[in-house]
């Protein structure tokens, strides 16, 4: 909806464990180690073991559990709102701003929050 502010710093998420994740009828809640997290609202595209997932929230089934327990290493942070995380191993997760009116995904840390 509002793509990413042109200050944001991907690296946030660089180092961090992906500890937690939950499904709810309209999120997928992502729960990372130092207490930051995203909370996708819409689309994501998930890359795990050579396979390419796109799903729209809410989540029937998902190979999204694979990463728990990694940790990410490179993050890609556009302007456009596209935000893509490569874990160890390999495998990444993107969160997708692909909605003009509703919020796509939100990111939380060191006390902000940021709509997307």
């Amino acid at each position: 909806m509002y793509g990413l502010p042109d200050d944001f710093d991907g690296s946030v998420f660089v180092g961090l464990e992906l500890v937690e994740i939950s499904f709810t009828a309209n999120t997928v809640h992502l729960a990372f180690d130092a207490d930051v997290s995203i909370t996708i609202g819409s689309r994501f595209i998930l890359h795990v073991g050579g396979t390419r997932e796109e799903h729209d929230v809410p989540v029937k089934t998902s190979s999204l559990t694979a990463l728990i327990g990694r940790s990410v290493r490179l993050v890609d942070a556009n302007p456009d709102g596209t935000l893509r995380l490569q874990f160890d191993g390999g495998d990444a997760l993107t969160c997708v701003d692909d909605s003009k009116v509703y919020e796509s995904y939100q990111i939380h840390f060191a006390g902000r929050e940021i709509i997307i």
